[in-house]
């Protein structure tokens, strides 16, 4: 159109120039003559103008000149016009048409949103089964009938369904615990005044014995058996009471009727029903400071294998010459070890030999103190135990010696160990029957570096879980009780939402054009939460004690649930999946609308760390709008000041919350809020800028990998080989081992681990610093998964335009950074940090496919 008006407009330019140029006013022809041929045409034609009217036709000439030129000049102003008028209209045009590109996008976007929200209702409506909450506590009525059970046929046959009162224990009681004091004042034991505090101060406690499910006695003596049967909980024969024995006290049965009893040695003791306890100097009266702890690596220390003690008893003991046939084979060993590996002594030196209260007669004794064993056992790759046969508390303080100081038990016998029930000590614990004494020394130096570090490593979480502090013991009796009767843990609490300062919220144009639809944006939508709170007493009670190590609260969800079959979603497990194409599949069209993937439909919520930072959050929380699978926004408020009058908050199509902290820590990112309803969260700074399908892209692939980091600037551990330690490096490699969690996703399940469970000593380096919660974050997940993060897309750093400064351009931004990688491995033991060669890119990111198709991404 434009190319159409200028032509014409040059047209009507030549014609009036041709006109004026050769029109009618010419000048009068000369009549002819006979002979004029020879003369030149102008002279001729001069000769016969005439000259009267010359001088007018000039004037008139000129008149049309000017005449001309100003029809010319109104012309190319109209030309011009016109060209403004065309361009206008093209621009109009092109936006037109970009609008209607725009809208049909977005009328497929909202198409697809209504039918899956239409989908969603349906759903709703069809499903059967109610929605699993946190278990309301439903406790024993004091009014309520006293089960009467049958009495067992002989004092050792007491199991826990002849001997225990079920009733008294709902299983959404919430497992309440009543301390019966009547036998404490007075009592001088050292290792019930331990225990009895620790129980005291149990999350599962109560001050009702009405509504207790179980009692808890201590027998500092025997004759404390008696004073505890004139209690009026006591209830004639002691059902739902656990008696904690003090050293040195054996009880025989008598008198304990239907009482379950924790003690380190019985002579009737029942397995499924009694609890074996542990040494008073095995349960230290402080939390240890983690660096009195040794490192795990390397695998092979200077010693192969370590035993010091002597024997207790007379040569007419049973199983003396078995015995004797045992030392003879280790000592044969000892020698038989090359430059002294072997560290096997047999007989105490008499000054330095101590007894502790439970090395009687007949048993293993300790030599010298336990600090002096303990400096021999961080030296010793193994450790030697010899066992006496049935309960052995000298052998279980050997044990656990071990474990704490990375000294694997070779263990010679059938051992019985402490909360043997759940705990499995064969993944900590080399057991071998004693005929197999010949065969040690091939056997320890057969075990790869694997295998070595990882019974170490096991063996480390379980004496840190369950026995480093009577607090810990006291917890893990009590929740073998408590998985005994199939009774879920106590819910562990979640943060609320802080109250924040009054703030003006606007609507705001989106600062970021989407044009691709890279999926549905539904209302708001809830993860499911306590679905498994019966399974995790039953066929999640293993991992729980031995993997995760988290049995002793409950928590909403896990990245560890199991997943269904990949045909469970289309025979009759179909209620909230998405699957793309109907589980046809397709390219770019069909994945957009679909979330597809092995797992429900969910969403995720984002939660911004932010500090004085007013203009790049309102320009990060601006991008949010309409992002796809987005549940709600929370902003976590670190400082300490009100925002300006000019902080206004943009208004987007889903829920923002911001949480007002009490301190300006960088621990406050990872704190379990109660308000996020999505397993998933999406952890950012105030400065972050990432594009809807990076995100959506992102959201995908944590879906597939729920228990690991998966995000976008990655990091790597780098080695110091000159110092022997580890370095933060932020420089361009070909691995990583960290993902920064400035833009990053991960199971809300580890906010719970950051803020309950992981050592005090790291939260507080973090707060120190002022600096390192995402190294924190990767070392918890890398410890608790041994699995490294996961990187997206091609994005390593960010750059904030509307930030004065940032964290990363000050120098000590970096040491501070070197420090924490090498505290957090101390506190660890080890480095939990694993590498990985690759990153996540969509399916179809650079393949060819055919003009009909579309990619999964355009971008990523």
């Amino acid at each position: 159109m434009k190319a159409l008006a200028l032509g014409g407009c040059l047209f009507i330019v030549a014609v009036v120039f041709v006109f004026s140029y050769y029109g009618p006013w010419t000048l009068p022809q000369p009549q002819e003559t006979p002979d004029n041929s020879l003369l030149d045409p102008h002279e001729v034609a001069l000769a016969q103008v005439d000259a009267a009217n010359l001088y007018a036709h000039l004037h008139e000439l000129l008149r049309i000149k000017r005449s001309v030129l100003q029809q010319l000049r109104d012309l190319e102003q109209k030309c011009s016009a016109a060209s403004l008028e065309v361009n206008e209209l093209v621009r109009r045009a092109d936006e037109i048409r970009t609008d209607i590109v725009k809208l049909n996008a977005s009328v497929i976007f909202l198409r697809t949103s209504n039918k899956y929200q239409e989908l969603a209702q349906d759903e709703l409506k069809r499903q059967m089964s109610p929605k699993v909450m946190p278990p309301l506590r439903l406790t024993a009525a004091s009014g309520d009938e006293e089960l009467i059970l049958p009495p067992p046929s002989r004092s050792d046959a007491c199991t826990m369904e002849r001997c225990f009162d079920y009733g008294r224990c709902p299983l959404t009681s919430g497992f309440p615990v009543y301390v019966e004091t009547l036998t404490l004042s007075g009592c001088a034991d050292d290792l019930i005044s331990k225990l009895a505090k620790a129980v005291e101060a149990s999350t599962y406690v109560s001050s009702s014995p009405a509504h207790a499910c179980i009692f808890v006695g201590f027998v500092c003596k025997p004759e404390d058996v008696e004073r505890l049967r004139t209690s009026e909980n006591w209830r004639g024969d002691g059902r739902n009471f656990l008696l904690f024995l003090g050293g040195g006290v054996i009880l025989n049965g008598n008198g304990t009727g239907r009482a379950m009893v924790l003690g380190v040695e019985f002579e009737d003791f029942r397995r499924g029903f009694h609890v074996q306890g542990i040494l008073n100097d095995d349960l230290p009266d402080l939390t240890l400071s983690p660096f009195l702890l040794p490192l795990m690596t390397p695998a092979h220390r200077k010693r192969l294998l370590f035993f010091d003690g002597e024997y207790r008893g007379t040569s007419t003991s049973t199983g003396a010459s078995d015995r004797g046939s045992i030392v003879q084979n280790l000592l044969d060993l000892k020698k038989f070890g090359s430059n002294g590996d072997i560290d096997i002594t047999f007989s105490c030196n008499e000054t330095t030999s101590t007894l502790p209260p439970a090395c009687r007669s007949n048993t293993w004794c300790l030599c010298g103190s336990t600090a002096a064993l303990e400096k021999a056992l961080v030296e010793s790759t193994f450790s030697l135990i010899i066992w006496n046969g049935g309960m052995d508390p000298t052998g279980v303080s050997r044990v656990l010696l071990g474990l704490k100081n990375g000294a694997i038990p070779v263990v010679l016998g059938k051992p019985i160990l402490p909360l043997s029930e759940n705990i499995d000590w064969l993944r900590a614990t080399i057991q071998l029957p004693r005929a197999r004494v010949t065969e040690l020394y091939h056997i320890l130096h057969s075990l790869r570096d694997e295998d070595i570090l990882a019974y170490r490593s096991q063996g480390r979480r379980l004496w840190q879980t369950y026995f480093s502090t009577p607090s810990a013991f006291v917890d893990a009796v009590l929740d073998t009780i408590r998985l005994r009767l199939n009774i879920a843990a106590l819910p562990l609490r979640a943060t609320p939402i802080g109250s924040f300062y009054n703030y003006t919220s606007v609507w705001r144009e989106t600062l970021t054009a989407e044009e691709e639809n890279v999926g549905p944006v539904e209302l708001p939508h809830a993860s499911d939460t306590y679905q498994r709170n019966y399974t995790s007493t039953t066929m999640d009670a293993y991992r729980s004690w031995n993997d995760r190590f988290d049995v002793k609260s409950m928590l909403p969800t896990s990245p560890f649930a199991p997943i269904l079959p990949g045909d469970a979603q289309f025979r009759g497990s179909q209620f909230g999946f998405r699957p793309i194409g109907g589980g046809t599949g397709g390219t770019g069209v069909e994945f957009s609308v679909a979330i597809g993937g092995n797992q429900p439909r969910e969403q995720f919520t984002v939660v911004i760390l932010t500090y004085q930072r007013e203009v790049a959050l309102s320009a990060t929380v601006a991008r949010l709008n309409n992002l796809p699978y987005l549940n709600k926004v929370i902003i976590v408020w670190n400082s300490q000041m009100e925002p300006t009058d000019l902080f206004t908050m943009p208004k987007i199509h889903v829920p923002i919350l911001i949480h007002k902290s009490a301190t300006n820590s960088l621990n406050n990112r990872f704190l379990p809020f109660d308000a996020i309803e999505t397993e998933a969260i999406l952890s950012m700074d105030d400065d972050m800028h990432l594009r809807h399908d990076e995100i959506v892209f992102a959201f995908r692939v944590w879906r597939e990998n729920r228990e690991r980091i998966v995000g976008f600037p990655a990091r790597f551990a780098s080695w110091d080989a000159e110092h022997a330690s580890w370095l933060y490096n932020s420089n361009y490699t070909c691995e990583y081992s960290m993902i920064l969690t400035g833009a990053a996703f991960f199971h809300k399940y580890y906010t719970y681990l950051y803020t309950f469970t992981m050592p005090d000593a790291i939260r507080a380096k973090v707060d120190e610093f002022t600096n390192c919660e995402d190294i924190a974050m990767n070392f918890l997940v890398s410890h608790h998964t041994r699995k490294p993060p996961i990187k997206v897309t091609s994005r390593w750093t960010f750059q904030c335009q509307d930030c004065p400064v940032s964290l990363w351009e000050d120098e000590s931004h970096f040491t501070e950074r070197h420090i924490c990688m090498q505290y957090f491995e101390r506190i660890y033991g080890y480095m939990p940090l694993l590498k990985s060669q690759f990153r996540a890119d969509s399916v179809l990111f650079k393949n060819r496919i055919a003009s009909d198709k579309q990619k999964c991404f355009d971008k990523v």
